[in-house]
């Protein structure tokens, strides 16, 4: 039977792509896979409520502007329809429905074909695209299940991602009834039906599709932070550097520089040759902190060694900076810097990183 790519595409919208820009419930429908995702942003989607699309467009335009200064943008392209249909079926292949002994092999295929879809996206061709992409999913790991344990006094039970039925919800004080409500992010939930380290990796690549995404959470604890090809692609311009200084500059200032720190580490010691746009950010991240653009971190990740390490890389690439010829810096401003960088230039860890990019100490 055929698909109505119309219906589907309404249900994407209204129950996974409207709420991740203004928030609410997200509400996954039935799986959608690879071939489907693939074509749902081929010709116009008319079946979308026009006042929803008008709300999700302005949210999308709020969201850039903190970062750009941009007054519209497009709708969904094709790419994100296809990213936007993957992640809905990530959020399907985690239902605890599946959960069961006949069910777990649906919940298999399912990510299969999440991942797939995924792989058949290409990276953003310019920065724009990058942040056109990132204003949709910039909300892609806030998403959580609630689960719901009710308690009285003859027992308890939980329910996963749905609510309490009103029954057991009677009569609180005479039955002793206490509700607990609990949110778990994706990567969180259990039970699962499927591999975590496979739900991972699928999140890990869905992120690398929307680079600017990946930057803008390089704090999270999983899937960790790394140094991708469009992640680097989109810092080695200058428009998409400052992209990612901006959004870099939202988050706890310690948590960066380890989070930095650990992908930048670990990036020169496997391809070093792919690392000046990585170094670059951490020089021009440097020269930010030293004029007093980005808070000092107070934190505790801020004495962490990878924390160190960007700090200290960021500090001997930034005096480089600093003393090329036709810097863009006043002899005085050039001066006051090169005193604000020189701790973190003559650390251990920058004495570390020298080492690793062969320059002299």
């Amino acid at each position: 039977m055929a698909v109505d790519l119309g219906v589907v595409a309404q249900a994407l919208f209204e129950g996974v792509m409207a709420p991740l820009i203004l928030g609410g419930p997200v509400r996954p429908g039935h799986a959608i896979g690879a071939r489907v995702a693939l074509t749902l942003g081929d010709g116009e989607r008319t079946g979308i409520d026009p006042d929803l699309d008008v709300d999700v467009q302005r949210a999308r335009v709020r969201r850039a502007r903190r970062l750009a200064p941009i007054d519209t943008l497009a709708t969904a392209t094709p790419a994100e329809w296809t990213l936007a249909a993957a992640f809905h079926d990530l959020l399907m292949a985690a239902n605890p429905t599946f959960d069961a002994a006949l069910r777990r092999s649906a919940a298999v295929r399912i990510l299969g074909l999440a991942r797939e879809a995924i792989e058949r996206v290409p990276e953003p061709a310019n920065v724009l695209e990058a942040l056109s992409r990132h204003t949709w999913f910039a909300r892609v790991l806030d998403v959580a299940r609630t689960d719901t344990t009710v308690s009285w006094w003859t027992g308890s039970r939980t329910y996963l991602g749905v609510e309490a039925p009103r029954r057991l919800r009677a009569w609180p004080e005479l039955r002793r009834v206490n509700v607990v409500a609990t949110p778990h992010p994706l990567l969180e939930l259990g039970p699962l039906a499927v591999d975590r380290a496979r739900l991972t990796d699928a999140v890990a690549r869905l992120l690398t599709r929307t680079p600017l995404t990946e930057l803008a959470t390089c704090t999270r604890e999983a899937p960790p932070f790394v140094w991708g090809e469009a992640t680097l692609a989109l810092v080695a311009t200058r428009p998409g550097r400052t992209l990612a200084l901006r959004a870099l500059a939202r988050l706890p200032s310690g948590e960066v520089d380890a989070a930095l720190g650990r992908a930048t580490r670990e990036l020169l010691a496997t391809r070093q040759a792919s690392g000046a746009p990585a170094v670059t950010l951490l020089a021009e991240r440097a020269v930010a902190k030293a004029e007093g653009h980005i808070a000092r971190a107070e934190e505790a990740s801020a004495s962490r060694p990878d924390a160190a390490f960007a700090r200290g890389l960021g500090a001997v690439a930034a005096v480089l900076l600093l003393e090329a010829p036709g810097a863009a810096w006043t002899e005085d401003d050039r001066r006051r810097l090169l005193v604000a960088l020189d701790p973190a230039a003559r650390s251990p860890a920058a004495l570390e990183a020298t080492a690793m990019l062969g320059a002299p100490a």
